[in-house]
């Protein structure tokens, strides 16, 4: 951590030499693989924001958020975030822990008396880490999840609290969304505000970012983009689609600039304090030790060079994006568009060393 922090430091007093005319060619580059996707995968629109040490650096959009009235692209536009999500709502998480509100190693039943016995037995942490052995979405469900609108949490683990757990929790690691709407029942819980009224009053505002919201297509909002499919090589207004239901888990729409401002105040201590952000990245480990290479909604990888960065990605109808986080560098990059398709995670990631490589 203090290799951590005097990095930070040092990239803080260089502030001044790496202003955006120095990022002039990555920047470059970055437009340059945005434009060719878009080309290449048919996209109808999508935004990129570049943060570093405490402010953007990049922002740009292309292609339109809605082609039918050819409005154009822009940071500001908010997209489906998916799977985006689970980042923000771990935070909340950890500093919930950090303020001693909420015990990550507990029992969840400390905070929900009347959730099913098989859930008796998992922490906040192991639904955090994806180590809870709750599972994931079965075939068709995703489809039946996203017919319904839900005010509360506690109305969608309904659909899931009852069933047997795949394995014991802490000794395996599978990805389930479910466990992030839990995870969202219980921060509900332990505030008592509605998770999104605590996501937003308690994290986001205070730090200046205003316009994340559960993502329902039946409440208008001039600052989202209309979102596309394809459907046998033949693009379409995206079948209806309201996410309401997946809180956390899933069901945030937020621009590229929302998501950027928010980790850069992560990053500078805004949020949690030094020790806490350590333990966000940080990987999380089974019981016999294993690293997972998941942590707060994040996962770890190292580039070629030896840096490591955190990284996850989201998709599904109507939408897509990526974020990666080089938290040595401070330095935050997010894509979002507003089409399906394959993941964007190594243009993103490629997008990043960009930036990282003007520094070492």
């Amino acid at each position: 951590m203090i290799k951590f922090l005097l990095i930070i430091f040092l990239l803080g007093s260089l502030s001044g030499l790496y202003g955006q005319n120095n990022f002039r060619i990555p920047i470059e580059e970055a437009d340059k693989i945005l434009e060719e996707l878009i080309f290449r995968q048919d996209v109808v629109g999508a935004t990129i924001c570049v943060g570093m040490q405490d402010s953007i650096i990049h922002a740009n959009g292309y292609g339109f958020v809605n082609k039918d009235d050819s409005t154009q692209a822009e940071s500001w536009h908010k997209f489906r975030i998916y799977s985006l999500s689970k980042h923000i709502t771990a935070i909340a998480a950890a500093k919930l822990s950090e303020e001693g509100r909420l015990n990550l190693d507990r029992s969840i039943v400390t905070y929900i008396p009347f959730l099913n016995e098989n859930l008796h037995n998992i922490t906040t942490r192991q639904l955090i880490g994806h180590i809870s052995g709750i599972r994931s979405y079965r075939e068709g469900e995703w489809q039946v999840v996203s017919n319904e609108r839900c005010s509360s949490p506690f109305e969608s683990i309904l659909s899931f609290q009852s069933d047997s757990l795949l394995f014991t929790p802490g000794e395996d690691i599978h990805y389930t969304s479910f466990g992030y709407v839990l995870l969202s029942a219980v921060i509900e819980k332990v505030t008592g505000k509605q998770f999104i009224k605590y996501i937003n009053e308690d994290i986001l505002y205070p730090i200046g970012v205003t316009n994340l919201t559960l993502d329902n297509p039946d409440i208008f909002d001039s600052l989202a983009a209309a979102p596309y499919e394809y459907w046998k090589e033949t693009m379409y207004d995206a079948r209806y689609a309201n996410n309401t239901c997946k809180f956390g888990g899933g069901g945030f729409s937020a621009s590229t600039s929302d998501i950027v401002k928010f980790n850069l105040a992560l990053l500078n201590g805004e949020i949690v304090n030094s020790k806490t952000l350590e333990m966000i990245f940080s990987s999380m480990k089974l019981k016999d030790g294993t690293e997972t290479n998941y942590g707060f909604g994040l996962e770890f990888s190292t580039d070629e060079k030896g840096r490591k960065y955190a990284w996850h990605s989201g998709r599904s109808r109507g939408g897509r994006n990526a974020l990666v986080i080089y938290p040595e560098y401070n330095l935050i990059v997010c894509i979002s568009m507003n089409t399906n398709g394959e993941r964007i995670v190594n243009e993103t990631i490629n997008v990043a060393k960009g930036f990282v490589n003007r520094i070492n």
